[in-house]
């Protein structure tokens, strides 16, 4: 009788899958992308490397956005480890919408298409990136705020007291047919066992401007341990114990230009300053590129440039393509 109980059960609870599958609305997607540079990589002390990094990006991805009803949707997004990129519903609640799960904090904003480093996109090189992160997040108009996992990036496994959660806001302020601004801010701290706490944040503007076949983007922002924080870069941006902060700035600037519907170029340099102790450290990286929609979905993105990743770092040259399809 109990097994009889559970089958029935299990029907049932099928048949209710079945019925919000077919009653939500569902979108799927993805996005295959093949990175095929050729590199020199020169470090100090080291021979040069030469190689091919010929192989799938990671942030290649497969996802679906979900629709239940006019107040309730959502999204998951998967990458290629596989790893999970984004988890996260919304709910709609007239004045905004407020979102429950993992994807892209209020500091993201992507403003350079830099396709070397599986789409590093300058993040490393002067912009604020801190990735898709699990947050509470609240967005009215043009305006965002959230409450994120902490960060205790860069600690070499130091026990931690996580008191309070990481908060960031985001507000993009439309000035005319042409030019918006966009405003980041972001704080983040932890208490390290028997050190000082360790404190950690960016506050930051960007910009937009488009005129016509012309579009120009920049951003700058200030910071103290961004490594900390979470936010990507390389070289001395983090504080190991509290002792030291590292303060930093750094900033981007991007040029593009759509020729037709067939081809556009674009070009970026970004550049970060680090300042930790009696220590400075800068980074910085340059790019060309073009951009050539083969199809409908499908593009190459043929791109030349270099990449200085500070002191102790590596020197990088590059020249190659990246190959992408929609689907």
């Amino acid at each position: 009788m109990k097994k009889l109980f559970v089958f029935f059960a299990a029907i049932a609870m099928a048949g209710v899958f079945a019925t919000s599958a077919i009653a939500a609305d569902w979108n799927f997607y993805g996005s295959a992308r093949m990175r095929t540079f050729w590199q020199n990589t020169e470090q100090a002390g080291q021979d040069d490397i030469k190689e091919w990094d010929w192989d799938l990006q990671g942030n290649s991805r497969i996802g679906a956005t979900v629709k239940t009803n006019d107040v309730i949707s959502g999204g998951f997004e998967y990458g290629s480890g596989p790893n999970l990129r984004k988890l996260y519903g919304t709910w709609d609640f007239g004045g905004g919408k407020f979102l429950v799960g993992q994807t892209y904090t209020p500091l993201v904003a992507f403003y350079s298409d830099q396709a070397w480093g599986s789409d590093e996109g300058l993040l490393s090189y002067g912009d604020l990136y801190g990735g898709r992160q699990p947050m509470l997040q609240v967005s009215m108009n043009n305006f965002k705020i959230a409450l994120i996992k902490p960060s205790t990036a860069a600690l070499l496994g130091k026990a931690t007291d996580k008191m309070i959660p990481k908060i960031e806001g985001n507000y993009r302020m439309k000035m005319n047919e042409a030019l918006s601004l966009d405003f980041f801010a972001g704080f983040n701290t932890i208490e390290v066992d028997d050190k000082d706490d360790i404190r950690s944040g960016a506050v930051g503007v960007g910009f937009v401007y488009e005129m016509g076949q012309l579009k120009v983007k920049g951003k700058i922002h200030l910071a103290q341990n961004p490594g900390n924080y979470g936010l990507a870069g390389k070289g001395a941006c983090r504080s190991y114990d509290g002792s030291d902060d590292s303060e930093s700035w750094g900033g981007i600037i991007v040029v593009g230009y759509k020729m037709d519907d067939m081809f556009s170029f674009q070009s970026g340099y970004g550049k970060a300053e680090h300042e930790v102790g009696s220590k400075d450290d800068d980074v910085d990286s340059l790019y060309f590129q073009a951009k050539i929609n083969l199809a409908p979905g499908f593009f190459v993105v043929p791109e030349v440039g270099w990449a200085d990743q500070g002191d102790g770092g590596k020197d990088i040259s590059y020249a190659g393509a990246k190959w992408q399809i929609n689907f």
